[in-house]
C-alpha cells in the first residue's frame, strides 16, 4: 500500500521557500487524498530528535535540496524515502513528481487554511535551528572542521567526524563549510550552493584560500586557549 503521508517544511524563519507556494502545494496534496503535515522547521525537528522523524522518513518530504535533507535524516538515524525540492523547483514540477496536476482554482479554501497555519508558525529570526550536517558520501574524515570550529560543534570518535553539539553553532556562520576540502559540510539554510546542499557552484574557494582560512582559524584557537577564553554557549543561552 502506498504511503500517503507528505511532510512539508515551511522554513518559517527563512525566505528560501515561498510560503504561498507551500500552502498551494499542501492544498493540492490534501485534495488528492494525501495526509499533509506542515512543520515550521525540519532542521529543528531533526536537531531535537522529534519522535515523528521515522514517519517523516517513511513518507515523502517536501523541503529544500535533497542532498541536505538526506544528510539531515541520516544524521538522525533515518533514511529518507523520497525528497522533493521546494527551493529550486516550481509547484507544478514538484507536484508532477507525485502524478498531480496543479490547478489555480480548485484548492482555494484549503490553500487559505494552510496559509493561516503557516502564518501562525513563529519566525525565530536569528535563533532558528542553524547548524551543519555532514554528507558522508563526500566526507573524507580529515577532521579539519573539528580543528577549525571555535564552538565545539564537532567531535572525532574512532577517527569519524560527527556533529554532536549543533546548538553551539553560531547562527548564519558557514565558515567551516568554506574550508572543507571535499565540500561535505552542508548548512541547509545557507543562501548559496553547494554549501546549502545544492548542485550549482555559486560559491567556491581555491585550495590556497581554504588553507589560509584553516591556518588563520587554528591561530585563533591557539590564542583562545592561551587566554583561557571559551566561546562555547553556556547552559540556558
Amino acid at each position: 500500500m502506498q504511503n500517503k503521508r507528505v511532510t512539508v517544511c515551511a522554513c518559517a524563519s527563512r525566505a528560501w521557500t515561498d510560503k504561498g507556494k507551500v500552502a498551494e502545494m499542501a492544498a493540492a496534496l490534501k485534495n488528492e487524498g494525501y495526509e499533509v503535515v506542515l512543520v515550521a522547521d525540519l532542521c529543528r525537528q531533526v536537531m531535537e530528535a522529534s519522535p515523528e522523524l521515522p514517519k517523516m522518513a517513511a513518507g515523502v518530504i517536501f523541503a529544500c535540496h535533497p542532498r541536505a535533507v538526506h544528510s539531515l535524516l541520516e544524521w538522525a538515524g533515518q533514511e529518507a524515502r523520497q525528497v522533493e525540492d521546494l527551493r529550486s523547483n516550481s509547484r507544478e514540477e514538484v507536484l508532477a513528481r507525485l502524478g498531480i496536476s496543479y490547478s489555480d482554482t480548485r484548492d482555494a479554501a484549503e490553500t487559505e487554511r494552510f496559509r493561516q497555519e503557516i502564518a501562525a508558525f513563529p519566525a525565530e529570526n536569528g535563533t532558528d535551528a542553524w547548524y551543519p550536517v555532514l554528507d558522508k558520501t563526500r566526507c573524507v574524515e580529515c577532521g579539519k572542521c573539528h580543528d577549525f570550529c571555535l564552538f565545539g560543534v564537532y567531535t572525532v570518535e574512532n577517527k569519524r567526524v560527527k556533529v554532536t553539539q549543533p546548538q553551539n553553532c553560531k547562527n548564519s556562520c558557514p565558515a567551516c563549510a568554506r574550508m572543507c576540502p571535499s565540500r561535505a559540510i552542508i548548512f541547509p539554510k545557507y543562501e548559496k550552493s553547494p554549501i546549502n546542499g545544492g548542485t550549482a557552484l555559486e560559491e567556491t574557494f581555491t585550495p590556497g584560500k581554504m588553507d589560509k582560512m584553516y591556518r588563520e582559524r587554528l591561530q585563533m584557537r591557539l590564542q583562545q586557549r592561551r587566554a583561557g577564553i571559551s566561546l562555547l554557549k553556556k547552559e540556558g543561552e
